[in-house]
């Protein structure tokens, strides 16, 4: 059963007791990242990110690898735009010695200089070879103007300029137990609970509550002709397509989330039965619903030729058009089990689910992410109900594109909006 704990220091204690799995995940999630810095400290969340592994309290770099690898296991880390999350995952004979040795990421400790500089030039190589991905070029365009556009790393330039006090400061006042979630996840006993709620409840109370940050995208949900275009040029004869939709929390994520799959996720799903298997304007059409706190996005992409362009597009939004008007029951019947007996699947990834709950519990909270849970939310959603929905999300005021084309930008977005306004 999921439990959920706030206790008195500030730590949320989230568990969940899988007996039938073979391993045990811990993940300390502390909410700071790219969000909540500025022009001046770009990039200083990921480089403390990165110093943990540098030295982990009294752990030197060598030592901390000796430690895990010993234990058939590694400590991993990754820094979102809205937080920063440490987790390992061991079989349950380490799992008490694999808790006390993550959990010492809450002790008061100082990065020296020596150790700082060694690392910074760890994370400016990094920068220097990462490269903007065409999905990094969608979600730069979509948050233009936002703190979601910035590079989680940072620049070179800025990484340069942090001092180790103002990076220790960062850490102190942001790496803390009130500003934190801790998740188990798997074959854990009773006993190893109560040992990991007496000794985080021991943890001091200090640094800073950070609230969930909303950061909605420049004009979400107000597009019109001035204010839904990203086009970039493009010397090939094909086009990529990107069309984002705006979708307000106000709906229910569960309904958004079975639209999505029907309309454009899986070999089967409306759009891609048309554009790919009826027409063959595409190989592929992807899909993707994101939650960010206080809202979601629906994108939809894919790559046409350019003499296809304006039919691809016409098509696309005469499906959506349609699937507005009139949902059939072979597309639910289609989709419904992927998310209602599907969910209970990740009761056999302990892994996935402790990233679910850290992201759902913590992060974006309140989700439903208690597979069981939401198996039962998702039986209780009707065609009605759906219909409903699509009829509210899919109109032209939250449509916006990212288009990289040879074809002459004017008419790109002629083309488009006559498509929209005549279907939508």
């Amino acid at each position: 059963m999921k439990k959920i704990t706030e206790l008195k220091n500030g730590i949320k204690f989230i568990s969940h007791q899988l007996p039938s799995t073979h391993s045990v995940t811990v993940s300390i999630n502390f909410r700071i990242g790219s969000l909540y810095e500025n022009d001046s400290n770009r990039g200083i969340t990921h480089l403390v990110e990165h110093l943990f592994f540098r030295r982990w309290d009294t752990l030197p770099q060598a030592v901390l690898y000796f430690k895990t690898l010993s234990m058939g296991t590694e400590v991993l880390a990754q820094t979102y735009h809205d937080f920063v999350r440490f987790s390992i995952k061991v079989v349950p004979e380490f799992f008490l010695s694999a808790f006390n040795l993550i959990s010492m990421c809450f002790n008061s400790f100082d990065w020296n200089t020596d150790e700082i500089n060694s690392e910074k030039a760890v994370v400016i190589k990094q920068i220097e070879n990462s490269y903007t991905s065409y999905e990094k070029l969608e979600n730069n365009c979509y948050f233009k103007g936002t703190n979601y556009e910035h590079a989680i790393m940072g620049s070179a330039d800025t990484v340069k300029l942090f001092s180790p006090n103002a990076i220790n400061l960062w850490k102190k006042t942001y790496f803390c137990c009130n500003n934190s979630s801790v998740i188990l996840t798997g074959n854990f006993s009773l006993n190893d609970y109560l040992y990991v709620q007496k000794k985080l409840s021991e943890v001091n109370n200090r640094g800073t509550c950070l609230k969930a940050m909303i950061c909605k995208p420049v004009n979400f949900c107000k597009r019109n002709y001035n204010k839904r275009y990203n086009i970039l040029h493009s010397e090939s004869d094909s086009s990529d397509i990107t069309v984002f939709f705006d979708i307000s929390s106000d709906y229910n994520y569960e309904t958004v989330r079975l639209i999505s799959g029907m309309l454009g996720e899986g070999c089967g799903s409306v759009l891609s039965m048309i554009l790919r298997d009826k027409h063959f304007y595409t190989d592929e059409v992807y899909t993707d619903l994101t939650c960010y706190c206080g809202f979601y996005r629906l994108k939809i992409s894919y790559i046409v030729k350019n003499n296809d362009f304006t039919k691809s597009l016409s098509d696309l939004f005469q499906s959506v058009s349609q699937f507005k008007k009139s949902i059939s029951k072979k597309d639910y019947l289609s989709n419904i089990y992927f998310f209602t007996k599907n969910q209970l699947m990740d009761y056999d990834d302990q892994d996935s689910l402790n990233y679910k709950y850290a992201l759902g519990d913590f992060v974006l909270s309140p989700l439903i992410t208690e597979p069981n849970e939401s198996k039962e939310k998702y039986e209780k959603i009707t065609i009605d109900d759906l219909q409903k929905c699509a009829q509210k999300i899919f109109i032209t005021n939250n449509i916006s594109f990212l288009i990289q084309s040879s074809i002459d930008e004017i008419t790109v977005k002629q083309s488009i909006e006559q498509i929209i306004n005549r279907f939508l």
